[in-house]
């Protein structure tokens, strides 16, 4: 049973793979929501409910789980995860994808988009050094599903 992460900046696609995947495996989280992530009154930074996720992970453990989802803190999950695959993207394709979406306003405002924009030249290569692969989402969505699965060892025909 393997336990994912698929992290990377805002408007690579990571909401929209893990519903794709969440299809096929019911232990799909999009730490997004639900109260998975929260806002650190100290720092002001969004930070990971790490004992959450770690409990979880141990709950299920007989089965495959992915989450999705991206903070300053992600890095503590990690002895508990058996891949972390970063999601890129053209800031191009990022900034279309943000403009468009309807499930998430953050990235609208100019100073959101300039944060983005940050993030992604401050930190992006940072996620990328940790992760175990990178993935490329300028592609169909189904695309990127098999290659994680291939990434990983699960067989997409056999679900």
């Amino acid at each position: 049973m393997v336990k994912v992460l698929l992290t990377g900046m805002s408007g690579v696609g990571k909401s929209t793979i893990l519903k794709q995947i969440s299809k096929s495996y019911s232990h799909s989280i999009d730490l997004d929501y639900d109260g998975w992530i929260h806002m650190d009154d100290m720092s002001n930074d969004r930070k990971m409910d790490t004992n959450r996720i770690i409990n979880y992970i141990q709950k299920y453990n007989d089965e495959d789980i992915f989450f999705s989802g991206t903070t300053i803190n992600q890095k503590e999950i990690y002895p508990y995860l058996d891949f972390i695959i970063t999601l890129t993207a053209p800031i191009e394709i990022m900034h279309e994808r943000i403009l468009s979406r309807e499930n998430n306003s953050f990235g609208k405002s100019n100073h959101d988009w300039e944060k983005i924009k940050n993030d992604k030249r401050e930190f992006e290569q940072l996620i990328m050094k940790s992760s175990d692969f990178v993935i490329s989402t300028d592609k169909i969505a189904n695309d990127i599903v098999d290659e994680i699965y291939n990434r990983v060892g699960l067989n997409n025909n056999n679900l």
